[in-house]
């Protein structure tokens, strides 16, 4: 059975107010799994995430990772942060400094290292993220794709055992969408865990390893993301139709199904026998 790095074992939080976001809800992660987290918006998704990093501390439930509770002290959530990475689905809310390298490495400095070993960290992770020109690069002066590299190079500067990503080809296009799951791709790779958060089945389909089906603060269903996708009734219980691709075999499968049938019943009648003449 694969090691579980992050669970979240019965979470219930509720917004000022008193509007709820997780009601009672579990979830496993295994090492070095891609899991998608689907589910229409508004259903708790981001809310899920800033548990797994403990941003938010649940009213009830506990959030383990590699089996043990890190805690909300100052140094539990600092160990936290380090092994348990997150990317925000804006990158405007997660940059802040004035160069792409400053931001950077502003958690490898938190953590304690010297500025070489910061610098380090800081270069490995604008190549990983094909950036490494924009180092010197004012962040407000970037496009929305390359704050989202930028974004994503600050949280693997740490380098996080899990590494969370809330709807990350939101305001991409098709182009930069396949830059970003290339860049993915090579992370998986090295060995992080990524959980990511999306309402889009079709990224689910071609990048996950895993899917749970989210829906009024309770995972519905997690498994093999190629039983998950297939299952329409679950699908349509979220509020999400199969991916393109299965969708097309679906058709294609009930229509040769019907096509079948219809050969079979045009065999069946050509075997009835001609009445006699005059009958």
């Amino acid at each position: 059975m694969a090691e579980l790095i992050v669970e979240a074992c019965g979470l219930a939080y509720c917004y000022p107010g008193g509007i709820p976001a997780l009601a009672g809800l579990d979830l496993a992660v295994a090492r070095g799994r891609r899991l998608a987290v689907l589910g229409p918006n508004g259903a708790g998704k981001t809310t899920l995430l800033l548990h797994l990093n403990g941003t938010l501390r649940p009213a009830a439930g506990r959030v383990l990772v590699a089996g043990g509770e890190l805690g909300y002290t100052r140094a539990g959530l600092a160990e936290w942060r380090r092994r348990v990475g997150l990317v925000l689905q804006d990158p405007d809310d997660q940059l802040f400094a004035a160069t792409v390298a400053e931001d950077v490495s502003f958690g490898p400095l938190n953590l304690g290292l010297s500025e070489r070993e910061a610098g380090e960290r800081v270069a490995e992770a604008l190549e990983a993220l094909g950036i490494a020109d924009l180092a010197g690069r004012a962040t407000h002066m970037l496009s929305f794709g390359q704050k989202k590299r930028a974004a994503i190079a600050a949280a693997i500067a740490m380098r996080p055992e899990v590494l969370l990503l809330d709807e990350p080809a939101a305001g991409l296009d098709h182009g930069g969408t396949k830059r970003l799951v290339a860049v993915l791709e090579r992370l998986a790779a090295a060995g992080t865990t990524l959980v990511f958060t999306t309402h889009d089945v079709d990224l689910a389909w071609s990048f996950a390893d895993e899917v749970a089906l989210f829906d009024a603060g309770r995972v519905r269903r997690q498994g093999a993301a190629a039983e998950v996708l297939a299952d329409r009734e679950a699908l349509a219980a979220v509020g999400l139709e199969p991916p393109l691709l299965l969708e097309l075999g679906f058709r294609t499968r009930e229509e040769a199904v019907a096509g079948r049938a219809l050969e079979f019943d045009a065999v069946a009648l050509n075997r009835i026998p001609t009445p006699p003449s005059g009958h």
